[in-house]
């Protein structure tokens, strides 16, 4: 049985007192636009598109204006004004926003976002926003060959698109076929990246293959990056994967916790974290 002050109050003998009402919390702006698409409004202001069909990060960006929040705490504090970022596996744009105002005009994003149905959001929220300029979207899988793959997702969880997997399961039913770059060709012409953002569902490792001589010739990098170990070791040797990061290239390693704090770990404990995100920097950071 939930405590109130009234019951309290009234077990104590205590009557007729008047306690101020709860304060109402402010609906959060939404707007439906019709054909499955609505735009509402983040925690800080910024407009974005939504795909109604998801339930996923929809609900919660359109009753909150919140996804990611420790992730988003993280890449606030690492990122300054004029800097390079890369972003493999943008979605519909909440940390793309997030970066964009963060770097400022001097600065400037690569996103990367191969699946078709989110594009069209992400175009719009970039464009609404002003952050067309700052933001260069490439509509292709960022991997570590070129050609074309196929590309599977959940049309309910619109951030499970990955890269397909000969067998998938009965919900996995939208698959297309979408070109494939890697950083390197890409990027070719960056003298030297920041920051990289990845949530490619699994693809990490072959985004960072793929990325070689960028992750080379950038000592300042940082890489903030989903860390899903079962995904990942079904693609790669992940031991393999973590000692060429942290052996070869020298980077460190963090698990964002709760609050957007930063808990250092082992490399060699990599392969076995749980679910979640990871910071990876060189020396102390």
């Amino acid at each position: 049985m939930a405590i109130t002050i009234r019951g309290v109050l009234r077990r104590l003998g205590v009557k007729n007192v008047s306690l101020p009402a709860t304060p109402a919390r402010p609906p959060q702006p939404y707007c439906y636009l019709g054909e499955g698409r609505a735009l509402a409004l983040t925690h800080r202001g910024q407009m974005i598109f939504l795909d109604t069909r998801d339930l996923g990060l929809t609900p919660h960006i359109a009753m909150h204006g919140t996804w990611e929040m420790d992730v988003e705490a993280v890449l606030g504090r690492l990122l300054r004004r004029g800097q390079r970022v890369a972003e493999v596996g943008a979605n519909m744009g909440y940390h793309s926003l997030t970066m964009a105002e963060a770097v400022g005009p001097e600065g400037h994003i690569d996103s990367f976002e191969a699946n078709p149905v989110v594009l069209p959001l992400l175009r719009a929220t970039l464009s609404v926003n002003g952050f067309g300029e700052r933001v260069t979207l490439h509509p292709v899988a960022a991997l570590d060959a070129p050609g074309e793959v196929s590309f599977s997702s959940d049309p309910e969880h619109i951030g499970s698109g990955h890269l397909a997997f000969e067998v998938e399961a009965a919900n996995y039913s939208r698959r297309v076929t979408v070109p494939a770059v890697t950083l390197d060709a890409e990027l070719a012409a960056v003298p030297s990246l920041d920051l990289l953002r990845m949530d490619a569902e699994g693809s990490e490792p072959q985004v960072l293959r793929g990325a070689a001589a960028l992750l080379a010739r950038s000592p300042g990098l940082r890489i903030v990056t989903e860390w899903s170990a079962p995904m990942m070791a079904v693609r790669c040797d992940l031991p393999a994967l973590v000692g060429w990061l942290g052996s070869e290239l020298g980077f460190r390693f963090w698990r964002i916790a709760k609050g957007g704090a930063m808990e250092p770990v082992p490399a060699e404990s990599l392969p076995q974290l749980p679910h979640g995100d990871v910071v990876m920097m060189r020396g102390e950071g």
